[in-house]
């Protein structure tokens, strides 16, 4: 019974709508930063993790949270805008919190990624910390080991602050020995999208790491939107316009969810069909999903954004 009531506790979270992909923008490169963020994406990353070499980190550091100190706040419509740390189980990682937790004030800061995302209470930790800057900061949880995706289920419910969860299939190639390769790592995304069904919380798919590769991209984008995932991330400008196509409602299926909404309600919520489509809860439910997204302000919203 007890767990029972945790997980209808846990069904009841709300989380909110984040872009379908976020563009990663070097740490080391302020300059740039502004082109990133003006470049259309939805949402951008400034990266301290992996793009940044280790010599480099603490300018990276400093003129990270020098511009987004300096970022004015705008309306909805903006990208919304992160900060990928180092992990928190490195020195440079408990670097990165620290500084975020004395930065002063960021209102511009929408979110922080956190590598390496094992752990729920390391996540509370880290938006502990995250919090001092921005209390309405939110975190995405980036699962990126056997042992994260083992863990996946409670990182998802690691608190009401976790706006999303994203794959990281490079390191966790490394980890295993698996082909960084659709069919060899289909198993894992299934898992990741299976541990955190209910919780809310959207999953983001991996980078594709071919930038030329249009062609590639939009069958990843394709395989990932029908198994469930609610975007995937970008690392070159060229590849976020084709993501956002590719995960944007699809006009025939919005048509298909007004008409379940619609059909469902007005029989008061019992099982009717429509067309030959036989609607129940479940289906009514699927409807719901869809147009709740496109009706968001703005698909790609989360929190206050930026000019």
């Amino acid at each position: 019974m007890a767990r029972a009531a945790t997980l209808s506790r846990r069904a009841r979270v709300t989380h909110p709508v984040v872009p379908s992909t976020f563009l990663f923008c070097p740490g080391n490169r302020p300059d740039r930063y502004d082109k990133a963020l003006r470049g259309g994406a939805p949402g951008v990353i400034i990266d301290l993790e992996d793009a940044v070499p280790a010599a480099d980190k603490a300018a990276a550091r400093r003129d990270a949270l020098a511009w987004l100190a300096a970022l004015p706040v705008a309306g909805p419509g903006a990208p919304a805008v992160a900060l990928r740390v180092s992990s928190p189980q490195t020195p440079a990682g408990l670097e990165d919190l620290y500084a975020l937790a004395h930065a002063g004030a960021l209102p511009a800061l929408d979110l922080v990624a956190v590598p390496k995302a094992e752990d729920a209470s390391e996540l509370r930790m880290v938006h502990t910390h995250a919090a001092a800057a921005n209390p309405a900061l939110r975190l995405m949880a980036l699962v990126e080991s056997a042992r994260g995706v083992r863990r996946a289920a409670d990182i998802a419910h690691a608190g009401p602050w976790l706006a999303a969860m994203a794959f990281g299939a490079a390191d966790f190639s490394v980890e295993t020995g698996a082909d960084n390769a659709w069919d060899a790592l289909a198993y894992v995304r299934g898992r990741l999208l299976f541990e955190t069904a209910g919780s809310g919380v959207p999953m983001l798919d991996v980078p594709h790491i071919a930038i030329d590769d249009d062609a590639g991209l939009r069958v990843d984008c394709e395989r990932a939107r029908a198994m469930g995932f609610s975007g995937k991330l970008a690392i070159h400008p060229r590849q976020w316009p084709i993501i956002v196509q590719a995960f944007a409602p699809d006009p025939r299926r919005l048509a298909w969810a007004g008409e379940v909404a619609a059909a469902y309600e007005r029989a008061g919520r019992r099982a009717c069909a429509v067309g030959a489509t036989m609607v129940d809860e479940p289906v009514y439910q699927s409807a719901l999903r869809i147009l709740r997204r496109a009706a968001a302000p703005n698909p790609s919203a989360v929190g206050d954004h930026h000019a």
